[in-house]
C-alpha cells in the first residue's frame, strides 16, 4: 500500500488498526427488527434453522445486515429449548410436509459418475416424488444448462412451480432469478423472493431414492 510516498505492508497496518481500535463502519439493522423477521420466518416453516442458516437467510434473501452473534442471541431469546437441543444434538426426527403437486419442487445433482463424463441433474415434485426431469450430460454445475432444463420444463408443462428449492451454489443462480421473475407479480404468500428457497444439498437430496441404481451403474463402469 502506498501512503504519502512510502510503501506500507498490510501486516504493518493491521496491528496499528487493532491498537487504535479502528474498525470498518457497519450499519447493522436494529435487534428488534431482526427479532421480528426471525419470528415471521419461524411462523412460515423455518423454526428448525440453526443460527448460521438463519443468519445466511436474513443476509442473502431479506437484505438485513446482521452479525451471527446477534442472530444467535435472538434465537436463544425466542427458542432457548430448541437452541439447547441443537447444541446437544438431541433434535427429534423431522417430518416432511408438502401441501400438493407443484407446491414445492426440488433441484439436485449427482456427481459420483463425473469421472466417467456423466453428470446427472434431477428435478422432482416433493409431494408426489414424480421426476420432472432427469438429465445426464457433461456438466451439472453450469448454470446455463440448469436454466435451460428449467425453461424447457416450464414451456412443456405450461406451469410455474410455486416454490423451487435448491442448494445455495452458483450453479443455481440463473434458475433462482428466473423463478423469482416469473413469480414476481403473482401476489400470493410465496411469490417474489420467497418463491425460491435454499438449503444444503444434504437436506435436499432429491436423488436419494435412485442412489442404488446409480451405484450399480458406478460398479458396472468400474468393472
Amino acid at each position: 500500500m502506498l501512503c504519502h510516498g512510502t510503501f506500507v505492508s498490510v501486516s504493518t497496518i493491521e496491528p496499528m488498526k487493532r491498537r487504535l481500535g479502528q474498525r470498518r463502519r457497519q450499519n447493522h439493522n436494529p435487534t428488534f427488527l431482526v427479532q421480528e423477521k426471525i419470528l415471521e420466518l419461524r411462523s412460515e416453516g423455518y423454526a428448525n434453522l440453526d443460527y448460521r442458516s438463519m443468519w445466511r437467510l436474513l443476509n442473502s434473501q431479506y437484505n438485513l445486515t446482521v452479525t451471527q452473534e446477534t442472530v444467535r442471541f435472538c434465537l436463544r431469546a425466542i427458542d432457548s429449548v430448541g437452541v439447547e437441543s441443537r447444541r446437544r444434538h438431541r433434535l427429534h426426527r423431522r417430518s416432511y410436509f408438502n401441501s400438493g403437486p407443484n407446491y414445492l419442487i426440488h433441484i439436485d445433482g449427482y456427481d459420483k459418475l463425473k469421472s466417467y463424463g456423466i453428470a446427472i441433474h434431477g428435478y422432482i415434485d416433493g409431494y408426489s416424488r414424480r421426476i420432472l426431469w432427469l438429465k445426464a450430460g457433461p456438466s451439472n454445475n453450469n448454470p446455463t444448462y440448469i436454466a435451460k432444463f428449467y425453461l424447457n420444463f416450464v414451456k412443456k408443462s405450461r406451469r410455474i412451480p410455486r416454490v423451487v428449492r435448491a442448494d445455495a451454489g452458483t450453479k443455481n443462480v440463473i434458475v433462482r432469478d428466473l423463478q423469482i421473475a416469473l413469480r414476481f407479480d403473482h401476489g400470493d404468500a410465496m411469490s417474489e423472493l420467497r418463491s425460491f428457497s435454499t438449503g444444503r444439498s444434504t437436506e435436499i437430496n432429491v436423488l436419494k431414492g435412485y442412489g442404488e441404481i446409480f451405484r450399480k451403474l458406478h460398479v458396472f463402469l468400474e468393472e
